[in-house]
């Protein structure tokens, strides 16, 4: 059976599996309460608007991962939380220190926040332009619930915005809890956690800490099928975060919080056969945030929200095969937002603020000085709800960068509420992407170079959403978009040095659709379904060609959950097929991972996890120029843990 014939049966498969699932929406009044539990329209989000909103007035593709599925997953890592949520991860590799960045609606470009605080940073911190990894975000054990929003946001959230963005919201100590756990697993894995919290009066604290260290992985290499250890690829990690919620009354809440991570760790690169593989690279990471935040009330109409805050990053990076030397990587950043909603009647409601943000960013190497930059954004949001089934929303940001110059970005959309249960939506909006520090000013390296006169990627994104939720309890979530892209920043490769240049256009559209059906009050069904175009000009007289390196054009999972009385137990498929053979291994890949936890008392609970059951071989990343197959995944990985309440 030929590859084409595989592909097809593969797609028809998942088709029937949606379909089934459909039509297994019949009505049932205890199904519908389980359903409700894990997806509720009624539930007020942040993210999309900077405003709590309900998700049935929100005109946007929202997920949300909740504290109470962090938990009943025994989920471990936010990689692993937004993967199991159906977000899509891309990842250099199979260790836990490999660069893994959130694709949404086909772009790296998202911006991250912490409790609206934005940790990208403006220069590349780990292989790749995200400027972020998820491995340098908070431990899990700190985090109360996920917001990941699809679609243009430059208008609210400034550059990078143009994928989407991911909000992680921490926790607050509200009641006295502590808890520990451990974990033991392959490759030499060993975890340690701790989270303690109280409420005493009218002051909350919750503190984290962790402990992990892992050897080498193991990857199976697709040319013969064995499974081979990845040199090099051992990491220890150390993390700790410290909220404290200080109830000042009359709606005044003053929030600090601090977080940092510990590192080291071998640095592979890529695996051994790759002219990049670094036998003897290391990595030694640092990383201190610290946030102020001030939320006060005026009168019942108006909120306020204050924020100040710096992030510290500091890399020392050893002895690259390419490099004879060293590299030492010190980031700050220093920033102050505030934004404030005022509703003016019933039907009308405002936001507007502003955000500041001073970047200093250090490159040790060769004698390069560090590189300072500013950006001043000020947005305002209008909401008008015409009637209680129709929104309209409209957004305008300028933003003042002392580089590149300003920008200014708008965006538009329309909400229509069909009832409590469903709402379908139209948005269209501006975004940009500013060239970053490694692009604007790397010294000539001898294979590559910065470009001072690089401008701002522009473009803008059209979706077209619904959100419903069936009498039977079924959850059905899909969307539609496209987005166009101009002043692409890729890498000029007609000589050497290679340098960045505004060569390209883009042109990006997809499907997402997610369908959660509860069976009976014992189990869930999740099936999910995305599609993505890539085409890009690069002004070479070809015009518009279907990119090589969409790691998923067609992209599917399925899922099923068991949960009754003291177990818990899940199953999740996931998979991809239509990937061009220029950039990977396989058209196709089929990935099984599963979970269960059993609560042996009240406060403790054993869980094992099983990642690649059925032991893949295949690569979620590709890296032009660096060869097909440089970043296999992990090969079977099985973790088992105990987790009490003391």
């Amino acid at each position: 059976m030929g590859r084409t014939t595989k592909n097809l049966l593969a797609k028809k498969m998942i088709g029937s599996l949606i379909s089934s699932t459909l039509l297994l929406a019949i009505p049932g009044g205890v199904m519908a309460e389980e359903a409700g539990e894990t997806y509720d329209l009624e539930e007020v989000v942040v993210t999309a608007s900077r405003m709590p909103t309900k998700r049935v007035e929100t005109a946007a593709n929202v997920t949300v991962v909740s504290r109470r599925e962090i938990e009943e997953k025994s989920l471990t890592t936010i990689a692993e939380a937004l993967i199991q949520a159906g977000v899509k991860v891309e990842s250099e590799g199979g260790s836990a220190v490999d660069s893994a960045k959130i694709m949404l609606n086909g772009s790296e470009q998202v911006v991250v926040l912490v409790d609206g605080r934005r940790v990208n940073w403006e220069q590349q911190v780990v292989s790749g332009r995200a400027g972020y990894s998820l491995d340098m975000l908070p431990n899990l054990d700190s985090v109360e619930k996920i917001e990941v929003v699809r679609g243009a946001a430059s208008s609210l959230y400034g550059s990078s915005a143009v994928g989407g963005v991911v909000n992680i919201i921490t926790r607050k100590g509200t009641e006295r809890n502590t808890t520990a756990a451990t974990e033991f697993g392959s490759w030499g894995s060993r975890r340690y956690r701790l989270q303690t919290g109280n409420k005493i009066g009218d002051t909350g604290y919750l503190v984290t800490a962790e402990r992990w260290k892992q050897g080498n992985y193991e990857y199976k290499d697709p040319q013969n099928g064995k499974v081979v250890t990845m040199p090099n690829s051992d990491f220890e990690r150390e993390t700790a975060s410290v909220r404290l919620d200080k109830d000042l009354g009359e709606g005044k809440i003053l929030t600090f919080y601090f977080d940092h991570l510990n590192e080291d760790a071998g640095y592979p690169v890529a695996k051994p056969d790759n002219p990049m593989y670094s036998p003897n690279a290391s990595r030694h990471i640092v990383s201190n945030n610290v946030s102020l935040a001030y939320r006060w009330q005026q009168g019942d109409k108006v909120t306020n929200n204050f924020q100040v805050y710096r992030n510290h990053y500091s890399a020392l990076w050893h002895r690259y095969r390419y490099n004879s030397g060293s590299s030492s990587y010190e980031n700050q950043a220093d920033g102050i937002e505030w934004n404030q909603s005022r509703r003016l009647n019933e039907q009308h409601t405002l936001l507007s603020g502003v955000d500041w943000r001073n970047v200093s960013v250090g490159v040790a190497q060769m004698g390069t000085a560090d590189s300072k930059m500013r950006n001043l954004g000020v947005f305002l949001e209008d909401r008008w709800t015409l009637n209680p089934a129709w929104t309209l929303s409209s957004g305008l940001r300028w933003d003042d960068h002392s580089i590149y110059g300003s920008e200014s970005t708008a965006r538009f959309s329309v909400n229509r509420k069909v009832n409590d249960k469903t709402n379908m939506y139209l948005s269209w909006g501006q975004v940009y992407r500013g060239p970053d520090a490694d692009d604007l000013f790397m010294p000539d390296m001898g294979y590559y170079k910065g470009n001072p006169n690089l401008k701002p990627e522009k473009g803008h994104t059209t979706m077209l959403g619904m959100n419903s939720k069936l009498s039977s309890g079924t959850t059905i979530q899909t969307s539609l978009f496209s987005t166009y892209l101009k002043d692409a920043i890729d890498w000029d490769r007609s000589e050497t040095p290679w340098k960045p240049t505004n060569v390209a256009k883009q042109k990006k559209r997809g499907l997402d659709i997610e369908v959660i059906h509860p069976l009976t009050p014992a189990w869930d069904l999740t099936a999910g379904y995305s599609y993505l175009q890539v085409k890009e000009d690069n002004k070479n007289g070809k015009g518009y060609q279907l990119s090589s390196n969409n790691s998923q054009p067609n992209a599917y999972r399925l899922g099923v959950r068991y949960h009754q009385d003291a177990w818990n137990v899940s199953v999740l498929g996931r998979g991809a097929t239509g990937r061009s053979l220029t950039s990977f291994t396989s058209e196709q890949y089929w990935v099984l991972d599963v979970a269960a936890s059993y609560q042996i008392r009240p406060d403790m609970k054993l869980y094992a996890k099983v990642n690649n059951l059925t032991n893949r071989a295949y690569e979620t990343n590709y890296v032009s120029g660096w060869g097909i197959g440089a970043f296999p995944m992990a090969a079977r990985q099985i973790m088992v843990g105990l987790e009490g309440r003391l």
